[in-house]
């Protein structure tokens, strides 16, 4: 999903091989290729189709969104050959969905404190919905209206395009789930994801209007309560390298970030 969502940012394109599924993007002129989708025994004969594509274009080889085990894999096969750079803005955001379900326990108590502020100001006031078609309009304005008081950079126009796309396309994507809290049945924060795995939900989007308390930790607890009320971890992607962003997303005590790398060759 992150992919066909930012596909209009990083020119994205894909090789499918017997074994391996290999991706690629471009900005500007410049190239790079996602770790392979492989199995371990296919390690080596995708990376050598990631080699023959990168000859006869003008730069060295880019990959990107690397996890540690091909950091270890490629710099033990080729010793030398790569300069190694930790993305810190890129590291993913691991929790346990318990946790963001429930707000149990000490780490939560702000975050508890802030869902029953809300409660207690909007208990006979809200409803969370499972939201359609037929909402989508609504939260792109929703989305709108976040964004007025932001710098229009180009992640947020993308964002704005990626969102799109995927309501759009919506009825296609049967394992996406979108769901909404309304106030006074207005619609004031969505989000949206879809299951990475049997045991694992990413949550792709998260919208709200930040001028109502609690609203956040409304909407992250109650979509996951009804809508993923089984599975085990949640991944929240990277922060960017917001400030905000970084400070909200730690606030929910992650049980791990899942590190990404970039390696160029020397």
């Amino acid at each position: 999903m992150t992919i066909y969502m930012w596909q209009h940012v990083f020119n994205t394109s894909y090789i499918i091989e017997n074994g391996y599924l290999n991706i690629f993007g471009r900005v500007d002129e410049n190239y790079f290729a996602i770790q392979p989708i492989t199995s371990p025994d296919n390690y080596q004969k995708a990376f050598e189709s990631i080699e023959d594509c990168f000859q006869g274009l003008e730069q060295k080889l880019n990959l990107r969104a690397v996890t540690k085990v091909w950091v270890d894999y490629l710099t033990e096969k080729y010793p030398n050959r790569f300069e190694v750079i930790e993305e810190r803005d890129s590291h993913d955001y691991f929790y346990e969905a318990k946790k963001l379900r429930t707000l149990s326990g000490r780490k939560y108590h702000s975050k508890k404190n802030h869902f029953n502020g809300f409660l207690k100001e909007y208990s006979d006031r809200y409803e969370y919905r499972r939201l359609g078609c037929k909402d989508f309009p609504e939260a792109i304005n929703l989305m709108e209206k976040w964004a007025e008081d932001k710098d229009k950079d180009q992640h947020l126009v993308g964002e704005r395009l990626a969102v799109e796309k995927v309501f759009k396309n919506y009825s296609k994507l049967t394992e996406t789930k979108v769901g909404g809290i309304y106030i006074d049945d207005k619609l004031e924060a969505f989000t949206f994801g879809e299951l990475l795995n049997p045991d694992t939900v990413v949550v792709h989007v998260e919208k709200a209007n930040p001028e109502i308390r609690g609203l956040y930790a409304a909407i992250n607890k109650l979509f996951l309560e009804n809508e993923f009320s089984d599975v085990e971890f949640v991944n929240r992607e990277e922060d960017l390298g917001l400030e905000g962003l970084r400070k909200a997303k730690l606030s929910y005590k992650p049980i791990k970030l899942i590190e990404k790398y970039t390696l160029i060759e020397k």
